[in-house]
């Protein structure tokens, strides 16, 4: 006898709800594709792009350039550390009333003198140093000059200011490093009266509405030590320049760009599970931007770009705790973070965060010792990441904070104060 029965083909033998609910689960995930990764770029640019020039230089410019780490000396005190590339780095050198520049006269030109009202910026390379050889003499002259003269017309006073003379100087090679004022979350900013006197090209920020500039930089130097059987390293005017940028990210120096430590610190909040209490979004709620501003200057709504620089994205579920979408307007106190990492309840009163302690050296179960040359790293990072929060949204010269302004800003862009 022969089996007449039809075999069944593999199609004929799977079950059609299998089919649709494959079918199905690929045009979700299709969906969610075209959505999120393919339409903001058809529907509205501003999803994907950012949303000024001083976004786009604090973190493609300014990040990587500037090196934080601290001496094995002075663990608590750190390093700020510029990497200047001619042709690349805006530079301005201007005087203030108790700070005078001397140049050669060829110099002269990058000089902004005191109340000289347009700040000269330049790409070459030149820092300031001492003065050295013949030009200590000169210094000197000039600090009696300076001081006859303000006494002359301030004859109330009995004793003239501090007086302090810088030299400019063209280091060797294309790259320098420098140390500068800085002001941690935000850097010098300027949008009008200013003159690039040498333009490049091919450095497109340049001719951006408003520039990211490093005032005064100074010649980084550093001095070998050797306290009892530790080698090291410290800050010293008198010392020898840092000769690479190999050198300076060295395991000796354990220098960490400002964009690394920033990735640390999304990869440290991540782990630490942050996002389970806190929220990164200030919503279009009354308060929401009330909570994260004032009444009078209401802090703006997230609006997606702001994360377009993110890995990860932490919109958060839970308000358990405040809202961080705002952090770096809002407490943008390294002491503050230090005090409520180690203490929560000692810093904010009520709080229910646990403690972090093993941000910081004296942690008792070890797991801090330096692991890239910056103590406390695991702190700076988090630190670093925060401050990122509502401080690059738009320059601080336009920063809706102003008038009602935790951290002075318009007293720091007018060089008034650092932080």
């Amino acid at each position: 006898m022969t089996d007449n029965t039809p075999k069944k083909g593999f199609w004929n033998s799977v079950e059609l709800s299998a089919v649709l609910t494959i079918v199905g689960i690929a045009i979700l995930f299709a969906s969610a594709v075209l959505v999120t990764q393919i339409a903001p770029y058809f529907i509205d640019k501003e999803w994907t792009q950012p949303s000024t020039p001083y976004q786009v230089q604090m973190y493609e410019i300014s990040d990587p350039h500037m090196y934080i780490s601290s001496s094995p000396l002075t663990p608590g005190e750190l390093q700020a550390v510029y990497h200047l590339k001619k042709d690349f780095s805006l530079l301005a050198f201007q005087e203030s009333e108790t700070t005078r520049i001397i140049a050669p006269p060829e110099y002269e030109k990058y000089i902004t003198r005191y109340q000289d009202p347009q700040l000269k910026l330049t790409s070459q390379l030149f820092l300031l140093q001492p003065p050295q050889g013949e030009n200590l003499t000169k210094a000197d002259t000039l600090i009696k000059k300076l001081k006859q003269q303000w006494l002359a017309e301030n004859k109330d006073q009995k004793s003239a200011p501090d007086f302090v003379v810088m030299e400019l100087f063209a280091p060797k090679g294309e790259e320098a490093f420098a140390v500068a004022p800085t002001q941690s979350q935000l850097e010098n900013w300027i949008d009008k009266d200013y003159t690039i006197l040498d333009p490049s090209k091919d450095v497109l920020y340049h001719q951006n509405l408003g520039v990211i500039f490093i005032s005064n930089p100074v010649e980084y130097r550093i001095i070998d030590y050797t306290y009892y059987d530790k080698k090291g390293w410290m800050y010293d005017p008198k010392g020898k320049p840092v000769e690479s940028l190999a050198a300076l990210r060295s395991s000796d120096m354990g220098f960490l760009s400002r964009k690394e430590l920033i990735r640390k610190g999304e990869r440290i909040y991540a782990l630490e599970g942050c996002w389970y209490c806190h929220t990164d979004q200030t919503r279009t709620l009354v308060q929401d931007v009330v909570l994260n501003g004032s009444d009078s200057y209401p802090a703006p709504p997230s609006s997606p770009n702001e994360y377009i620089y993110d890995n990860v994205t932490f919109p958060g579920t839970h308000r358990i705790g405040p809202d961080l979408s705002r952090t770096g307007i809002k407490r943008p106190s390294r002491d503050w973070h230090r005090a409520h990492f180690w203490s929560p309840k000692t810093a904010s009163q009520g709080s229910i965060m646990p403690a972090f302690q093993h941000f910081f050296d004296n942690d008792p179960r070890g797991t801090t010792h330096r692991v890239s040359g910056i103590p406390n790293y695991q702190f700076e990072a988090i630190f670093q990441y925060l401050m990122t929060k509502g401080t690059r949204i738009t320059p601080p010269s336009q920063a809706w904070w102003l008038g009602k302004d935790p951290i002075k800003t318009k007293e720091i862009i007018e060089g008034g104060r650092t932080l």
